[in-house]
């Protein structure tokens, strides 16, 4: 009785397997018991609701797991209007619990808020930095070398002694990678001049790797300009996406020098973070993290 119950608090879900299935449920717990909030409007239907969704999320910010990230995403909006590169969809960013745009934000918020506890956390994946300068979401160059939309989720603008450098994540939910297959004599253009790919250039833009490709020809063409010394990219993801880990570790393959891209699961980021020497509100911070993220076990015995 009481788990019907439930299930009906947490309201509408498609019919769907798999990964995605298991997401969308725990997401709708977390709106239904943990927020207290009615289910939102469903994205590509209007009139319709739908669990993984909230309704005015942009008054009560209840998508963001602190009030330091709610500041985050307020400056990054502004620095949106001022920079005008990368595509931020409010209406997700405020209200989607499954959309990876706020969930790339309450992984990383409160490392935009203090560069001193990003340096803590980043040198767990890359021992070398010395300093972080800024934490930047929706991040592409104002040149727009590559002539299109293509942004890191979440770039990190670092120091390594005396050298400047960027670290780009590409970060992925439940969305996939796109699998329309792009092509423009720009991308062309810096993939010629790229002394880092080791495949055929028609390798790079099929549907399965091209989203990844175009981000690192973001990079490429930064460092071809000499806007940074050194860049590393890299995946970050549920470590129960496989698919999406998968393809990760086969496009690293696909980069002479591997060790300049990273595959970094949730699991990983929040094993580094915990082992470090923190604060109570930082460490209950990740902790809020594995739950609204990875701990399904919370939300399991709703699962049919």
């Amino acid at each position: 009785m009481v788990t019907q119950k439930l299930i009906e608090l947490i309201g509408n879900l498609p019919k769907e397997n798999g990964f995605k299935n298991r997401m969308r449920l725990h997401q709708g717990w977390w709106r239904a018991c943990v927020l207290a909030e009615e289910q939102g409007i469903h994205p590509a239907h209007k009139n319709e609701r739908i669990a993984n969704t909230i309704q005015k999320g942009e008054v009560s910010g209840k998508n963001f797991l602190s009030e330091n990230i709610r500041r985050a995403v307020d400056i990054t909006i502004q620095e949106r209007k001022v920079m005008g590169a990368g595509i931020i969809e409010e209406e997700r960013l405020f209200n989607n619990l499954l959309s990876s745009q706020p969930l790339c934000c309450n992984f990383f918020g409160e490392l935009k808020m203090d560069t001193d506890f990003a340096l803590q956390v980043l040198r767990c994946f890359y021992p070398e930095l010395t300093r972080v300068r800024r934490v930047i979401f929706e991040f592409a160059p104002e040149e727009r070398f590559t002539n299109d939309n293509s942004a890191f989720d979440v770039a990190f603008e670092v120091a390594r002694e005396t050298e400047s450098g960027l670290i780009g994540f590409e970060c992925k939910y439940t969305d996939t990678f796109s699998q329309k297959v792009y092509d423009k004599h720009e991308y062309r253009d810096v993939y010629r001049h790229s002394n880092q790919f080791n495949r055929e250039y028609e390798s790079y833009i099929s549907g399965r790797y091209n989203q990844l490709f175009r981000n690192q020809l973001i990079a490429e063409a930064l460092l071809q300009h000499r806007k940074y010394d050194f860049i590393y990219t890299g995946l970050f993801c549920h470590p129960e996406d496989k698919h999406a880990i998968a393809t990760g570790h086969e496009f690293q393959k696909m980069l002479k020098n591997k060790a300049l891209f990273k595959v970094i699961t949730y699991q990983q980021y929040i094993e580094e973070a915990q082992r470090l020497p923190l604060d109570w509100a930082k460490r209950e911070s990740i902790m809020m993290l594995w739950a609204r993220y990875c701990a399904t076990q919370l939300s399991a015995g709703l699962a049919k």
